[in-house]
């Protein structure tokens, strides 16, 4: 393969390719070369030996064989010019092997241009008909986008009227939400107002139910009696206790409760194990809690109703149960 650089077509390649070895040229240059250089050797002797000319007749003795010397030469010369002659006729083969496939490219490459040139006309041929087809589909398209196009204008143009009716609509709306909007806002002032009122009336009821709780919730009276001794809770009750169980956390006593004069007797009463009585006069309820027992006290509390309790007694001093 040649570089595609190249146009072997070209003058330059042509004179390139012809341009041959020169013949030789005949055996006379080879001699006149050899008799310079037994000069220049005769000169350098000349100049080596000079000191030594005495030794002058002893060379001269030497010729014969430098004679038999430029004999061996000349046959080797005729060789070489053998030599010559034989590379001389294989350069002529040799050129002759080079204009043969310099006509072989010369008949490849117009082949080759023939084939291009054939190849162009064929994808002309395709690339016309591509053309033309696809040519056709987009003027296919571009009616078929005009008619589109025309169907789009009249939607849009109804869409305009339309956007019209709207904005005239949404300005009557918005007028409408403004009348909307201070009304509610007035109703919402109202509504503050009434509010604020409600929130009034539900405060003063809700001080008045406290209030009214307050009253409500019992009186708890706490107090501790030791044993053998007795102690008025409060106006009208009294505690006596006479028995500790320490183990089984239990005590006996009674309870005086005036008016009515009545004792209720506690016996082996558990402690957390409230006594529930009511007045005879109002009818309340009154509960006794022994919470807890030791060997020589109990203490607990007295529940006793808010409205109508007796007056609590802060301290009273307590007295021994004798026998």
């Amino acid at each position: 393969m040649y570089d595609n650089d190249h146009n072997l077509d070209s003058p330059e390649w042509r004179t390139s390719t012809e341009r041959l070895p020169e013949e030789p040229e005949p055996r006379h240059w080879i001699r006149w070369t050899i008799v310079v250089l037994l000069v220049a050797t005769i000169g350098g002797l000349w100049w080596y030996g000079y000191p030594s000319l005495e030794q002058l007749p002893a060379m001269l003795t030497q010729f014969p064989s430098v004679s038999r010397t430029l004999t061996a030469t000349d046959g080797r010369l005729s060789n070489t010019e053998t030599k010559l002659q034989g590379w001389a006729a294989r350069q002529e083969e040799l050129q002759q092997r080079v204009a043969d496939l310099s006509n072989k490219v010369d008949s490849g490459f117009r082949a080759a241009r023939k084939h291009v040139h054939d190849l162009q006309a064929e994808i002309y041929r395709r690339v016309h008909a591509e053309v033309a087809t696809q040519t056709k589909a987009i003027d296919t398209q571009i009616v078929s986008l005009r008619a589109t196009t025309e169907a789009d204008q009249a939607r849009l143009e109804k869409l305009q009227a339309e956007l019209v009716t709207l904005r005239q609509e949404a300005v009557q709306q918005a007028d409408q939400l403004r009348n909307v909007r201070e009304q509610i806002e007035r109703e919402a002032a109202n509504r503050d107002q009434q509010l604020v009122t409600l929130n009034e009336q539900a405060n003063r009821k809700a001080r008045e139910v406290e209030e009214l709780a307050r009253k409500l919730e019992p009186v708890r009276v706490d107090f501790e009696v030791t044993r053998n001794r007795s102690r008025q809770l409060t106006e009208g009750i009294s505690l006596g206790i006479t028995g500790t169980d320490l183990s089984h956390r239990r005590a006996s006593g009674w309870m005086w409760v005036m008016p009515e004069r009545r004792t209720i007797w506690l016996r082996d009463q558990g402690a957390q194990q409230p006594v529930v009585f009511y007045g005879y006069q109002d009818g309340q309820r009154r509960e006794l809690v022994i919470t807890n027992v030791t060997r020589d006290s109990v203490a607990g509390y007295l529940l006793l109703p808010a409205d109508g309790a007796p007056k609590v007694t802060a301290s009273v001093a307590s007295v021994e149960i004798r026998p």
